[in-house]
């Protein structure tokens, strides 16, 4: 009996009239239907808060909120569960049941009072009296635009605009409220303390008396367009528009949950187990147990196919049919190849457990004594319909005959007894891979190839022989390759160098898909060399591929370690389609096999680590495919509020319309989600920030991005993602929010900050025009008042110099008169050496004068306002004066760079050492003078004359008008004189002077 399964689901395809000759209509009906459902439980370890579910609605935008006994508010968006508790803003955690109303607004109803929840804020209702606790509520409905609480006494609580205008209060003013029900159209039904029932609607409020046998009612539920009233003298129907009455020919036992008016079933439960019944022939009741031991709250059909189970103590359970059916047991495990051939039997390979064969309802096992011929590896049926095997131990072929096999190896030819893969060509010829190359069988002998060849390895993983191209191809450890002129060449692939190639179809007849260990499906157009890669960036559940089958619609369906995806692609290779089939779509292994997998028109089966599965082709056109939407905005994750900067939000989760940030609050994160509780897993995104990235983002099942430092401007932000089908839905979103230019980088603070810096330019230049103006009106002045000075003292020195000369040459030329005048008086030749004295002092007196002035006369000329000059006229004065005597001189200047001199201090200079080298020169009695000039180390001048005379007593200095004269000079230019002399040891005279700028004789600039 280890196939049982296999043989149930192969034989669900059969013909009814077999099926009912096997096991009989009503019992295949039955099991056929069961087989495809399955139940997926969420608890704690889920994520679920509590395990005592009392309520279950489903939002517009496919999220589930389940109502939990004291673990709060729970949100399922078919992934993960977010729990809202009491610190988010519940008045308690302990919840009835849950409201959606015309608003999207959720109404949770608690013991003693509701709370609303817009999405992003909690607003508490509640008894605020000092009695409070004796309120208690036990059910909420919406009436029109006013939200109606059903207390535990009996009376109703309203609350209209978020604001309670009526508290516990009688609901027509005097009588209490025993039961209630909400009806189709968002009608009510109430049962009333005097045992009459009042049918409440949106326009109208009918009064129905009820027969004696209606009145103890103890299960309500819809059915159809009408309400089901189960009292305990039968069942009744209460048309809720006409209010009309009737007794039904048929009766439930059990408690009725819910009515599927879409598969026409009832959910009931006994209190312990949950129960599917149906009414057949209009009055007999079929019964299927679901769930055992489990006492179940609540049911609820979603818009996705699903229904939904809320229960007391074992969570929430999920009731779908799944996509996967596994149709083998424990003992059939590891199916490694599947074949159907032309008779319509089906055959499958396993790992260790030898071959089955499922032909016309029977069953039939092929377990071989040599353990590695039941490793099965792949099968193929050539096209004269014999059915060959490759094995770990030889190549098997099929005699249908005497139903056996006859086993080809090493002794018949093959190169290796490890068979891994085969295909036939059009010649009949049967072309098998082994782990020591290719050979080529024609029915009678092998022909062995190997790398010697051209084969990139001998190690074969797969053929393919192509009938469009009429070509042989190969897929080894290195790549792909193919048969032509009887050698092996290598197809340059970029990108599936070194790659395995395990697996190789046709795909739209002219093209190849190949199936690779870890660089994705490739699709390759074999004539052009053209290829695309298709990989997990692309959606695939991984890129290790185990196989790559094309159905009769172009779906790609790829096998891989973590699961199958069902791809399709457009015009130009993109995947346009993608679904994944996981453990929760019913493949519990997981993992596929390389060789094992069937698709046709009829059936599509997939052999996995754990056995053999079927896929169930569901009618998917009444399944609601949700949308797309932003689930939050946040700034700086969150730490910064993002209202502040918007006027007003929308939707369920309260986003924020018209986003104006300003520049500093430009770190942003979007939140976005589309809920599938089908196919969670198979959800992909795609974003894009318009004026900021420059293409879409590659798919991912991310379902958030951050982006930071935005810069000033207007942006979009796109997003869009995969629907029910996999292929990308149209709905898309596009937010657009704006962050504001800083205030210094907008146009009118640039034309202001352009005219302040021009004014201010104008303003500066203004001013250095006003102050070089003020300069040289001022420099004018100074040189006006220099020249001033410079002519009194001109005229002064003039007036010493010259005049003082002039008048000793006048004073002379008298004596000459009277001398004459005297001689010639009295005839005395006496006065000829007085005169001759008087012409040698006039003679002397002339010389100075003209010396003199032709010293003013340099000193005056700005040519000779520089420091080497003035040296080297001293020098040449002294020169001149001590040969006379001589007196040896000698002059040493140590100032090689040229040194400008300010006005007047030539002049001071040569008046301070003419005067001290005449007084050297009449007094010193010196046999060597020496002029020296220098730098000190203060940065400035030293100017010396020194002799080896007789010197004199400091004490006399003060006496003496001489260096009383040389003193002033020196300090009129800001120098320092200082006079060293000794007895008997000569006189030193230095001049310290530092060339600054200096107003004493004008600017010097």
């Amino acid at each position: 009996m280890a196939v049982v399964k296999t043989l149930l689901c192969i034989l669900i395809r059969m013909k009814r009239g077999l099926l009912l000759f096997l096991f009989g209509l009503s019992l295949v009906a039955a099991e056929a239907q069961d087989f495809l459902y399955s139940t997926r439980n969420y608890t704690a370890v889920d994520g679920l808060p509590q395990s005592q579910v009392a309520s279950i609605v489903e939002d517009a935008h496919g999220y589930l909120w389940m109502a939990t006994e004291g673990g709060g508010l729970a949100r399922f968006d078919g992934q993960h569960f977010k729990v809202f508790t009491t610190k988010n803003g519940l008045l308690s955690n302990n919840i009835y049941s849950i409201l959606i109303d015309r608003q999207q607004r959720l109404w949770i109803l608690h013991p003693t009072g509701v709370t609303r929840f817009d999405g992003r804020n909690f607003k508490r209702f509640q008894d605020n009296n000092p009695t409070f606790g004796t309120t208690r509520f036990r059910r909420v409905y919406e009436q029109n635009d006013t939200i109606v609480l059903v207390t535990m006494s009996g009376n109703v609580s309203k609350i209209y605009q978020d604001s309670v205008y009526l508290w516990d209060k009688p609901i027509d003013g005097q009588r209490k409220i025993l039961r209630s029900h909400e009806g189709p159209g968002k009608s009510h039904v109430f049962l009333m303390e005097d045992s009459t029932y009042l049918l409440q609607t949106a326009t109208t409020t009918k009064r129905i008396m009820p027969p004696r046998e209606a009145v103890l009612l103890w299960n309500a539920f819809n059915y159809k367009d009408k309400v089901i009233l189960n009292a305990k003298g039968g069942m009744f129907e209460l048309d809720t528009k006409s209010g009309a009455l009737k007794k039904m020919s048929w009766q439930l036992e059990r408690y009725v949950l819910l009515y599927d008016e879409v598969h026409d079933i009832f959910w009931t439960s006994d209190g312990g187990s949950l129960f599917k019944d149906r009414i057949e022939k209009g009055a007999t009741i079929r019964s299927d147990t679901v769930l055992r031991d489990v006492e179940v709250y609540c049911v609820m059909n979603d818009s996705e196919g699903n229904t939904w189970f809320g229960s007391s103590g074992r969570g929430v359970y999920k009731y779908f049919i799944q996509d996967f059916n596994q149709c083998s047991s424990e003992n059939l495990r590891g199916v490694m190849s599947i074949v159907k051939t032309k008779d319509g039997a089906v055959w499958l390979g396993t790992m260790a457990k030898g071959l089955f064969k499922i032909h016309r309802g029977k069953i039939s096992t092929y377990v071989n004594e040599h353990v590695k011929r039941n490793n099965v590896r792949s099968m193929r049926e050539t096209p004269d319909g014999t059915l060959w095997i490759a094995t770990g131990y030889g190549l098997g072929k099929y005699n249908k005959d005497n139903n056996s096999f006859c086993w080809l190896t090493r002794k018949e030819g093959l190169p290796n007894n490890s068979i891994m893969h085969m295909d036939s060509d059009n010649d009949g010829n049967l072309w098998v891979g082994t782990n020591m190359g290719v050979s080529k069988y024609d029915g009678k002998n092998f022909k062995n190839y190997s790398t010697a060849d051209g084969l990139g390895s001998n190690s074969i993983w797969v053929l393919h022989f192509s009938k469009k191209h009429n070509s042989l191809f190969v897929g080894t450890d290195y790549g792909l390759q193919v048969f032509k002129d009887n050698r092996f060449f290598t197809i340059p692939i970029q990108g599936m160098n070194n790659t395995n190639v395990l697996g190789i179809t046709a795909y739209q007849d002219s093209l190849l898909a190949i199936a690779t260990g870890g660089a994705g499906v490739v699709i390759v157009d074999p004539a052009a060399y053209t290829r695309k890669f298709i990989t997990g960036q692309d959606g695939l559940a991984s890129d290790f591929i185990y196989f790559a089958a094309p159905d009769e619609k172009d779906n790609i369906w790829v096998g891989t370690e973590k699961g199958i995806n069902r791809i399709r692609l457009d015009q130009k290779w993109e995947v346009s389609e993608n679904l994944f089939y996981g453990f929760e779509n019913g493949l519990k292994g997981v993992e596929t096999n390389m060789n094992a997998f069937h698709v046709d028109k009829d059936a599509k089966y997939f052999g996995l680590v754990d056995g053999l599965y079927e896929y169930n082709e569901i009618d998917r056109k009444s399944f609601k495919s949700f949308d797309l939407h932003l689930t939050d905005v946040q700034l700086f994750y969150g730490d910064h509020s993002i209202v502040e900067h918007t006027d007003s939000v929308f939707g369920l989760f309260r986003i924020p319309y018209g986003l104006q940030l300003p520049p500093d609050e430009n770190h942003i994160t979007f939140h976005f989600n589309r809920v599938d509780k089908r196919y969670p897993s198979s959800v992909k995104f795609k974003y894009y920030l318009e004026n900021f990235d420059k293409t879409w983002s590659q798919p991912s099942s991310m379902n958030y991005v951050t982006y930071s430092n935005l810069p000033p401007g207007d942006y979009v932000f796109r997003v869009m993602s995969t629907d029910n089908r996999g292929s990308w839905g149209d709905t898309k979103i596009a937010y657009t929010f704006t962050i504001r230019t800083p205030f210094y980088k907008t146009l009118s603070f640039m034309v202001g900050l352009f005219i302040l810096i021009a004014g201010l330019i104008t303003f500066i230049l203004y001013m250095r025009v006003k102050q070089r103006v003020n300069k040289m009106l001022m420099l004018e002045r100074i040189r006006a008042k220099e020249q001033d000075n410079l002519r009194k003292e001109i005229a002064r020195d003039f007036h010493d110099e010259m005049g003082n000369q002039l008048t000793r040459i006048i004073n002379y030329v008298s004596l000459l008169k009277l001398s004459g005048m005297n001689g010639n008086a009295h005839g005395n030749g006496t006065n000829g050496n007085g005169s001759h004295d008087l012409y040698a002092k006039v003679e002397d007196s002339a010389k100075y004068l003209y010396n003199g002035t032709r010293d003013f006369i340099w000193s005056i000329d700005p040519v000779n306002d520089e420091l080497s000059k003035l040296f080297i006229h001293i020098r040449d004065f002294g020169e001149k004066l001590f040969e006379e005597k001589n007196i040896q001189f000698r002059a040493f200047n140590q100032v090689k760079e040229k040194v400008k001199l300010p006005y007047g201090f030539s002049r001071e200079a040569n008046l301070i050492f003419k005067e001290a080298m005449t007084n050297a020169f009449k007094y010193s009695e010196a046999k060597n003078v020496s002029l020296e000039l220098k730098r000190n180390d203060d940065g400035g001048f030293d100017m010396s004359l020194e002799d080896d005379g007789v010197g004199f007593f400091t004490g006399e200095i003060a006496k003496s008008n001489g260096l009383k004269n040389i003193r002033e000079r020196a300090d009129r230019i800001n120098g320092l004189l200082r006079i060293t002399s000794v007895k008997e040891h000569g006189t030193k005279i230095i001049l310290t002077f530092k060339l600054t700028k200096t107003l004493k004789y004008g600017l010097a600039l």
